[in-house]
């Protein structure tokens, strides 16, 4: 989710912002609203430093005693962990944006530039999100911690259960049945009696021959007790189907 806070001397902008950014929102269904658009900074901080915004949309020239560089240190300084977007004309400070690790500097008018960065932005929080969802995993003496999002794939043979991610493969003992119940994640599902997939690893479907193939190559035939996931799967994908 974007929770955003909005640093700007410009009310009239301002008031773009806070008609613009929730139109943003609907247009691309993304969870997200403004916690604060003001002009005072010493308002701003206080909002941020209570957690309450993981965004901060922030001008450099302010009309105040500071500018938006020394908010942006502030933030830094103080750990605090949201990402900065400079929306300003003031291109010489380029280099001191780097300097506090800004995620992005957009220069005015900031329009359909911030609008895609917002987008962008809130794609790689989700997937951060995603992938601090963690999964404990016993296999033999040792405990593994995997993130649900690098796991591609899950194959069972015999008595016992393989799990791909995305940099080790290991062995377990537990059932198909089981593993599905601790994931519980409707990224997961079961598309053969033997197999577990994460539906965002799906590259495409054969649906001639019945296979779904990952992008990291696995290819899975469907049982025929799955064969009804081929359509809902086909839509998902949109046109990659085969």
């Amino acid at each position: 989710m974007l929770s955003i806070a909005i640093l700007d001397d410009n009310i009239k902008l301002l008031e773009n912002y806070e008609q613009l950014i929730p139109d943003w929102f609907d247009k691309y269904n993304i969870k997200g609203r403004i916690v604060i658009a003001t002009t005072d900074y010493k308002v701003f901080l206080r909002e941020v430093r209570d957690q309450l915004a993981n965004v901060c949309i922030i001008d450099i020239n302010l009309q105040s005693e500071v500018n938006g560089i020394y908010i942006a240190k502030c933030l830094r300084r103080e750990k605090i962990k949201a990402e900065i977007i400079f929306c300003t004309g003031m291109l010489e400070f380029i280099q001191q944006a780097f300097d506090v690790n800004a995620y992005q500097f957009i220069t005015k008018p900031v329009g359909r530039n911030l609008e895609k960065c917002l987008v962008k932005l809130n794609k790689e929080i989700k997937e951060r999100e995603d992938n601090k969802c963690i999964i404990e995993i016993k296999s033999g003496f040792r405990i593994f911690y995997i993130p649900m999002g690098f796991i591609s794939h899950i194959c069972r043979e015999g008595n016992k259960s393989t799990i791909y991610t995305n940099n080790r493969i290991i062995e377990v003992y537990d059932s198909l049945e089981s593993l599905i119940s601790q994931l519980n994640d409707l990224r997961f599902i079961r598309c053969h009696r033997a197999v577990i997939i994460n539906k965002e690893y799906l590259d495409y479907i054969d649906k001639k021959n019945k296979n779904l193939v990952l992008t990291n190559g696995f290819k899975c035939k469907l049982g025929s007790t799955f064969n009804h996931l081929i359509e809902p799967l086909s839509i998902m994908k949109g046109s990659n189907t085969l």
